[in-house]
């Protein structure tokens, strides 16, 4: 048993790294940009709070995006947050340890923020014909850490552990994108099968080893006799690399997060051919979809008891809203194939598989998934979150009934395209979420943003009431549950990503009630959350409509 207690102590630390390392990808540039635009000296002389609109008569700062930044703020515990009025109230102060993070982060971050564009390069730069371009500052940044960043040992508690939280950024914002490189590159997997001689493995040999040299400061990598390896502690951050691709697929927006806080924030977000400009939606899947793997056990239950009923009681098929790359529905259609008495009566009862998508290089691809799975009853075609009727006349056109088909999404309804309200007097309902949110800079207030996803779900309500609605969803926590246990959780990274890329995330007890506020119930035998406990980011739940017969078992 002690042995079983030292490995998970030890996957606790290095899941901790992690969670710091995600954490800089969004603090690093937003701090650099506040401190440029002299958020941070409203704070000073003042041991009392400041108000939200003393920072923006200074700053002229975009509101919504500065009231996400600041929430980050107190996330990492460098602030306390007091809303009042419904939202419309926001006062912030100083803690001690953000007193001290002030005083010496500002400058390391602005430091280690420059690297963000070879960042987003790194995989050309190792594995691409030269990597000449990045050389110096690899191995700049590499003497840094060694130099633990010029931070020296403190003898109080409180600014030892805020430098230690400072080092962990400043090492992510190389570290993120140099595991999600190696990962993607076929690098980890060679080192995971063994000790391996630097000159077998792939890619430019000074910058690979420069980033070895880095993973040897986490003590995840040791080199003896010419050979390379991975501690234990170092193959299990290699098996959960996949965990920083969804941050650092988001590089992109915190190169230029100073503008979306201070500058016009109605940039470019897709090119003329519909690609996205700030996140790579590639690595956004891939590091997803190494995620989603924990979660598929679940789903799978999901799947399993509902295409084993009796026929004359199940789905015609599945319709995935936001489809993106197709694999979901793919794999969705090998649990029903090979699990399921449905998946033993295709012939005379096939599964028809729709993916929907917004996003015509998203639909491209998950033709090309879905063909190569040899699934020939499938379609593709466009829809929008945001207007089920739209897609019941679609699918009409197509021969389907929009109440034949079981409705899955994941991690979708949080990212639906804003609408503002009609018809809603502000301060109607009280606002619960703890969330800031923003449209193009906008801010929208949490008793707004609650009343829109009620309306949305709504919408769905009676479009699902004969086979139900599988959805994943990932959720924030309260920023001061964040700040008590930033080891545990990436909600600080979370946060980042998702709040400047005009994304809606709300507490889990929250998304439940507008649910029910909106017709839907969930049912208990299938709900799940990860982690399992107040920390909980992800959920899974399968609703049905109030007002639907029960096809349950």
């Amino acid at each position: 048993m002690a042995g079983v207690a030292t490995i998970e102590d030890e996957r606790a630390q290095v899941r901790a790294a992690v969670f710091s390392h995600l954490a800089g990808i969004v603090l690093a540039p937003t701090v650099k940009a506040l401190w440029e635009r002299g958020v941070f000296e409203a704070f000073e002389g003042f041991s009392t709070w400041i108000d939200l609109d003393r920072v923006l008569a200074r700053t002229s700062a975009n509101r919504g995006y500065l009231r996400v930044a600041l929430r980050l703020l107190a996330a990492c515990g460098w602030l306390e947050q007091r809303v009042e009025q419904n939202g419309k109230y926001s006062r912030y102060r100083l803690t001690t340890a953000g007193r001290i993070a002030l005083e010496v982060a500002p400058s390391l971050y602005a430091e280690i923020v420059s690297f963000i564009p070879k960042a987003l390069y790194l995989d050309d730069f190792l594995f691409g014909e030269s990597d000449e371009p990045i050389l110096p500052s690899l191995r700049a940044l590499v003497q840094r850490t060694h130099e633990g960043w010029g931070l020296s040992p403190r003898p109080d508690p409180i600014a030892a552990a805020v430098c230690q939280q400072i080092r962990g950024h400043l090492d992510g914002i190389v570290i993120a994108p140099a595991m999600v490189a190696l990962a993607r590159g076929g690098v980890l997997d060679k080192l995971e099968h063994g000790p391996v001689d630097p000159g077998a493995l792939p890619g430019n040999h000074d910058s690979l080893m420069c980033l070895l040299e880095f993973l040897a400061t986490q003590g995840w990598v040791t080199q003896a006799h010419n050979q390379i390896a991975l501690t234990p502690g170092g193959r299990y951050a290699a098996q959960i690399a996949s965990s920083y691709g969804v941050t650092v697929s988001y590089l992109a927006t915190f190169e230029v997060v100073s503008t979306l806080l201070f500058g016009d924030p109605r940039i470019p977000r897709l090119d003329e051919s519909g690609v996205e400009l700030l996140v790579d939606r590639g690595m956004n899947v891939w590091g997803s979809g190494g995620a989603h793997r924990t979660y598929f056990k679940k789903v799978d239950e999901i799947i399993i008891e509902i295409f084993n009923r009796p026929l004359d009681r199940q789905p015609q098929g599945i319709c995935d809203m936001g489809c993106g790359d197709g694999s979901f529905l793919e794999h969705l259609y090998s649990v029903v194939k090979s699990r399921t008495a449905r998946g033993q009566a295709l012939d005379k009862h096939p599964l028809v598989l729709v993916g929907v998508d917004f996003n015509k290089v998203a639909r491209r691809v998950a033709k090309q998934t879905l063909r190569r799975a040899g699934i020939s009853a499938c379609h593709v075609i466009a829809g929008d979150i945001n207007r089920p009727a739209q897609l019941a006349g679609d699918l009409e056109g197509l021969g389907l009934d929009i109440h034949d088909l079981l409705h899955v999404r994941s991690f979708l309804d949080h990212n639906r395209p804003y609408v503002p309200l009609a018809n809603y007097a502000p301060g109607t309902r009280k606002g619960k979420s703890s969330g800031s949110f923003a449209h193009l800079g906008q801010e929208i207030l949490p008793d707004e943003l609650e009343e829109n996803l009620v309306r949305h779900l709504r919408r769905w309500a009676p479009y699902v009431g004969r086979f139900g609605l599988l959805v994943l969803e990932l959720h924030t926590l309260p920023p001061e549950v964040t700040a008590a246990n930033l080891a545990r959780t990436s909600a600080v990274a979370y946060d980042g990503t998702h709040g400047f890329s005009d994304q809606y995330l709300v507490e889990l007890p929250i998304f439940l009630e507008s649910a029910r506020e909106g017709g839907l119930k969930a049912d208990e035998r299938y709900q799940a959350k990860f982690p399992p406990s107040e920390l909980a980011t992800v959920s899974i739940n399968y609703f049905t409509a109030l007002t639907s017969p029960d096809y349950a078992i």
